[in-house]
This record gives C-alpha cells, sequence and structure tokens, in this order.
C-alpha cells in the first residue's frame, strides 16, 4: 500500500510540475504545448522513479538440456595398443554429430590418475586411474542428467577397483584395443614390508598369473641385482591360473636394496613386459620403542598406535601412570590427556628430559597441566569446543603436506587461550566455526636438546578415517604422524640440508626430489639457492638441475631421466653444505604391461551402472541410443530475477534524449 502511494505521489508531482511549467500561464493551447506539457511530465516522473529506485521482478524461462559426457583415455596404454587413432576418430564424430549436439551439452575430458578438461589428446601418461576419474566425474555431475561415454581400453595402473563402482549416472563404455586373449604370463600383487631389521628375515609375497589353455611350466627367479636370491618352478594351467609364492629374504647390509622378480616368457607371449616386477627394502640396524602413557580408554590410543606402527622401525609401549617405572630408554614419551594421576611421570620428565608429544581434551586437567610443565599454559574454561584444522603453509620445522585438514572432522576441547613460553611453529591452526585463527591446534617446540609436540583436541582419530575416506588409504595420515615422531623422537639438530626421494622410479616417471634448508641457526632459510647434481652409476653421466622453492620446501622434477642406478648430491650454491642420496630408474612403463583390453571389468560396471557396452565399429547404435533414450530429456527451468530499476541504463537515456527533444521544441518555439 504504502508503495503505490509513492508512486501516484510521483505521478501527481510530475504532472505538477508539467502543469506549472506549461499549461497555467495564458498562452494559447496549441499542438506544440501539448507535446511540450507530456515531454517534461515524462522527464520528471523517470527522474523521480529513479530516485525511488522500484524493484522490478522478472520469470525467466531456460531450457536445460542433459550433459552427455565424454571421458577419454590418455594414457600411454592407448598408444601401446596402437588405438591412438581411433579413439580420436570416436571423439571426433561424437563432437561433431548434430543430433547428440541438438540434444546434449556434451563436455569433454581426458583422464589417466584423474580427469582433466581438456581438448586435446596426446597418450603420454605413465599412469591410469578409472576409478578415481569416475568417482571425480560423479562428483561434478550428481545433481545433473549426465550419461557419460567412457572410451578405454579398461586397463588400470593405479586405484581401487572400478568394475563395482555405482554412479549416479549411466556409463557407456567404448571398448578400444584387442578384446582377444592371448596366452600370458605375468607377475601381480607384489606385497613386502617398506623396512626390514639387520640380520632379520623378511617376507615376499607375490602373484604369477597365466591366462591361456594348455598347461604351462614356468620358472621364477628373484635377483638383487645380477645375484639370484631365489628361484622356484610352477606349473599352471586354465583351471589353476594363479600361484602365490612365499619366500624370505635375508637382510645382510643396511640400506636401501633393490629386487627384481623374473618368471620365465612363454614362446609364443605376445606381451613380455608385465613377467617382470620390482620392489625395494630399506634394512635399518635398529628399532626404537616410544612410550605412551594414558589413564583412559580412547580410540586415539588405537590410532596412535596403529599409525606409528606403521613404521616398522617403531613400537609402542602403552602404560597407565602408576606402571610408569623408568623414561631412559625411551627416545619419546606421549602423554595423553594428562591428569594428576601423571604427577609422577612429570617428576621423572623433569629429571630424564625426554622429549614430550601432549595429547589433551575433555578429560585433561588443564590446572594440573599447567601448574607441571613449563613449555605453555593455558587459561581453559568449562566450554567445550569443536575445532577445525587449517594446514599452516608457513610452517618450516620439517618437511609436511597438508592431507586436506580443513575437511577433516573436528576434534574437542575445552575453550581457551594456549600461552607458549618457548619457541614453537604451529603445523595446524585453530579454525571455530568457519573463523580461522593464528591460535595453534598442534604445534612443536624446542627447549635446548629437548623437543615437543602439542595438539589440542581429542578425537584425531577422525582424522585418520576421514584421510582414509579421501586417500582410500591410511598411508597419507600414517606418514604425517611418523614424520611428526621422527622429529620428536630425535635430540639431534637438523643436517643444513634434509632431503627426501622414492628409492625407485619407472621409465618416463618424473624423478621428485624434495629439500629443506637450514641456516646456522637451523632455521628455515628460503633465500637459498639449492641445485642437485645426478650421476649414472654405468655411464659416470652428470646431470645438474636447480630446486624450486614450493610451499616452504624446495623441490625438483626431472622429466625424461634414463633407466639406471643413480647416486646424486644436493648442494648450496654458497655455503656448500651437501647431502647425498640415491635412487634407481627401471626400464619399464606399466602401461605396458597390457596386450589386449579389459572387457570384463567394464561389462562389470555397465551392469551396476544401466549403461552399455560397445565398441568402435558400434558407434553409430550407441549414438542413437543415447538420441531415443527417454530418460535423457531437456528440462524448462524458471528462474525468478528481480533488478532495481536504476540497473536499466537505457530509461537514463531515454531522460537525456526527451530533455534534448524539449529543448529543442522550446528553442524553436522561442521559449528560450
Amino acid at each position: 500500500m504504502n508503495s503505490i502511494v509513492l508512486y501516484l505521489l510521483v505521478v501527481l508531482v510530475s504532472f505538477g510540475i508539467a502543469f506549472i511549467t506549461y499549461a497555467s500561464k495564458n498562452r494559447k493551447v496549441e499542438k506544440e504545448n501539448i507535446v511540450l506539457f507530456i515531454l517534461r511530465f515524462l522527464v520528471v516522473f523517470l527522474i523521480l522513479l529513479l530516485l525511488v529506485n522500484p524493484k522490478i521482478t522478472q520469470i525467466e524461462h531456460k531450457i536445460s538440456k542433459p550433459f552427455l559426457v565424454i571421458m577419454a583415455d590418455d594414457s600411454k596404454s592407448i598408444k601401446n595398443l596402437q588405438q591412438e587413432e581411433q579413439v580420436l576418430d570416436i571423439v571426433k564424430k561424437i563432437q561433431q554429430d548434430k543430433r547428440l549436439l541438438e540434444k546434449f551439452d556434451i563436455e569433454f575430458y581426458s583422464f589417466s590418475k584423474d580427469i582433466t578438461l581438456e581438448d586435446s589428446l596426446q597418450f603420454d601418461k605413465n599412469y591410469t586411474d578409472i576409478y578415481t576419474s569416475l568417482d571425480s566425474y560423479d562428483k561434478i555431475y550428481k545433481n545433473n542428467i549426465a550419461p557419460s561415454i567412457l572410451i578405454t581400453d579398461g586397463n588400470q595402473t593405479l586405484g581401487n577397483t572400478y568394475a563395482r563402482m555405482r554412479l549416479h549416472q549411466n556409463v557407456y563404455p567404448i571398448i578400444v584395443g584387442d578384446t582377444a586373449h592371448y596366452e600370458d604370463v605375468s607377475i601381480t600383487h607384489l606385497n613386502v614390508n617398506k623396512y626390514a631389521y639387520l640380520k632379520n628375515k623378511f617376507p615376499v609375497e607375490f602373484y604369477v598369473n597365466y591366462s591361456g589353455n594348455v598347461s604351462v611350466p614356468l620358472k621364477l627367479t628373484v635377483f638383487e641385482g645380477k645375484q639370484r636370491i631365489y628361484s622356484s618352478n610352477v606349473v599352471l594351467d586354465s583351471k589353476n591360473n594363479s600361484k602365490k609364492i612365499e619366500f624370505f629374504v635375508k637382510a645382510n647390509k643396511v640400506g636401501v636394496h633393490t629386487y627384481t622378480a623374473v618368471v620365465s616368457a612363454l614362446k609364443n607371449e605376445k606381451n613380455k613386459k608385465n613377467n617382470t616386477n620390482n620392489f625395494s627394502v630399506e634394512i635399518i640396524d635398529e628399532q626404537s620403542e616410544i612410550l605412551l602413557v594414558s589413564d583412559i580408554l580412547h580410540p586415539d590410543i588405537g590410532m596412535l598406535k596403529r599409525s606409528i606402527e606403521s613404521n616398522i622401525q617403531r613400537k609402542v609401549k602403552i602404560l597407565k601412570p602408576e606402571e610408569v617405572l623408568e623414561l631412559v630408554s625411551y627416545p619419546l614419551v606421549i602423554l595423553y590427556q594428562p591428569t594428576s594421576n601423571f604427577k609422577t611421570v612429570f617428576s621423572k620428565l623433569q629429571k630424564t628430559r625426554n622429549n614430550l608429544f601432549i595429547l589433551t581434551g575433555l578429560q585433561t586437567d588443564w590446572d594440573f597441566l599447567n601448574n607441571n610443565q613449563a613449555f605453555f599454559s593455558k587459561n581453559a574454561t568449562n566450554k567445550k569446543e569443536d575445532y577445525l584444522a587449517n594446514y599452516n603453509a608457513g610452517y618450516t620445522t620439517f618437511l609436511v603436506d597438508d592431507l586436506g585438514f580443513a575437511n577433516f572432522s573436528p576434534i574437542n576441547d575445552f575453550f581457551g587461550k594456549i600461552d607458549f613460553k618457548v619457541p614453537f611453529q604451529s603445523v595446524l591452526f585453530q579454525n571455530i566455526e568457519g573463523f580461522s585463527s593464528a591460535n595453534p591446534l598442534l604445534a612443536t617446540f624446542e627447549q635446548g636438546n629437548r623437543r615437543g609436540a602439542l595438539l589440542l583436541g581429542e578425537n584425531s582419530w577422525r582424522w585418520r578415517m576421514s584421510s582414509k575416506i579421501e586417500e582410500k588409504s591410511f598411508q597419507a595420515f600414517d606418514e604425517f604422524i611418523n614424520k611428526l615422531i621422527q622429529y620428536l623422537s630425535s635430540n639431534k639438530r637438523a643436517q643444513l640440508v634434509e632431503i627426501y626421494n622414492k628409492p625407485i622410479f619407472h621409465k618416463n616417471e618424473t624423478v621428485l626430489v624434495n629439500a629443506k634448508f637450514y641456516d646456522a641457526n637451523y632455521v628455515f632459510n628460503s633465500q637459498a639457492k639449492l641445485w642437485i647434481e645426478l650421476t649414472h652409476k654405468e655411464t659416470k653421466e652428470k646431470l645438474k638441475y636447480p630446486f624450486a622453492l614450493k610451499n616452504n620446501k624446495y623441490e625438483v622434477q626431472i622429466s625424461e631421466v634414463k633407466e639406471g642406478d643413480y647416486t646424486f648430491v644436493v648442494f648450496d650454491e654458497l655455503q656448500k653444505s651437501t647431502a647425498y642420496g640415491s635412487f634407481k630408474v627401471l626400464d619399464y612403463n606399466l602401461e605396458q604391461q597390457f596386450s589386449n583390453a579389459n572387457k570384463k571389468d567394464l561389462e562389470d560396471l555397465v551392469i551396476q551402472n544401466n549403461g552399455k557396452v560397445s565398441y568402435p565399429d558400434r558407434l553409430e547404435e550407441l549414438i542413437s541410443d543415447l538420441i531415443e533414450n527417454k530418460e535423457y530429456l531437456a528440462i524448462q527451468k524458471s528462474k525468478e530475477i528481480t533488478k532495481p530499476l536504476i540497473d536499466w541504463k537505457w530509461i537514463l537515456g531515454l531522460v537525456i534524449l526527451l530533455l534534448s527533444v524539449e529543448w529543442f521544441l522550446r528553442k524553436y518555439r522561442g521559449y528560450i
């Protein structure tokens, strides 16, 4: 009602001004005066209307077509099976089909480790992860109608099995490559620990597989370098086509050792690349035992034990406070939610000065904890708080990566400000209800040669589960915990240059080496110029590359490294600080292990997701099915759009035009 009165007032004011200007004077009523009256009325009306600035609501109708997602395999296995032209031809025909373009919004992705929004294919990727690619596609189009055409040979070198995936969309695989079965022998599912103890024996397990119809005798041999360390004979046939091989290897020398398992090739075997598999084991000389002290039962304790013991170098001993007799033999003591029952433990720690990892929570006695250590204090309230974690990209004490902490479940503690009395660095910051802060959630600290860490919250076991859901394995989170434990377990100052790299790379895989550089005070130095120099052991060829600073660590990526054994030295150009390492590049590409397409897994995928398996020569049939399918219909969507009148710029132009016409007429009539 108020709006109606306001608009009526605008009309009356406009009319009044026009009347006073042209109709109230004793002038002869002429057509020109009527025109001028109307012009003045319109000008004033439009100006006042713009000042009132009403909002105009419009209903916009839009026809939304369903998506058709093309996902093309861009890995080297397509090239190895000589299907590049076939894949490119399929993509071109789909993208140019007028019937499909009329019915669908077509979007194109290539995939290898994951899907990528690209319009070109190079067939040069070293890995294929169909599971992760389909999972990403499913998340992107979860709330849309978006069937996909999956152009692939079905062979996967990374990730979980995709054959039983359940998606929100229908999938239509087009299988490229030979689907016929040839006689083939392969070594798969190799299982071995990353670490073993000196003088002990470590287990090795893998499977020898056979695809064929006759009985074949096979010889299996395992080498370390050129020395044979194991051999056995195996007979396989069409019924007994797989054999698990288990044996033990003696750890005789400290260091990283590389082994090669080889199964003899068949006479007419088409693909011999998968007859060989390589693995490495690091032999260590000792094991450290970590003490975990807790007076309560909690899932966090089990999580810590499992994560820490994922590194075979370490064992966790769990005791109650009253069971702790001595601390000297432990390089690190973990205190879980200390209370007054820890009084004796803290008294012993003042004498032994062990490194500490303190975890707090809703059972922690903060009055006791504040009074029994000198590293930090917290003014804790009785209010319980949920803390999310934000990764600190500026953390420099040791190499640590962001696991996606911001997406992890919250941990719980009493609200309050934490004050450190010693130098510290935050690994993770607190995030409360979406508000980030500079307050530490996980921090490390040092006092002399003594090291410590503080995690302010319980239920960090949920972090491990969140990481498992995201990464499909516990490995990333366990490595994060073990990097923290490795730092806390040592009283030694870091070397000026610290390095990390994998012991084995495959040919055509990018060699990645990370490094940290510290100044004389063991503070991370981001101004250094680091270089790496590789030496091929056999040819003595040397290669030199600079490191780049990336997220508070130095990183070098080297592509197209020839096969062979390499040693390397990392050094600072100015101070000549050095660190040494080694790795091996294998003349083996995982994408070359397949001799034909994986028809079975793609057929199983279709059974789960209501699609249809097709082949290049049946492309026209697939296109017809998609066009005729009544599930994929365009949808009319209505959207209410509200805009203020002042956004309509043409009204201002109209005002200027009307004023110009009025001025011209007044000038012509001699009124001005």
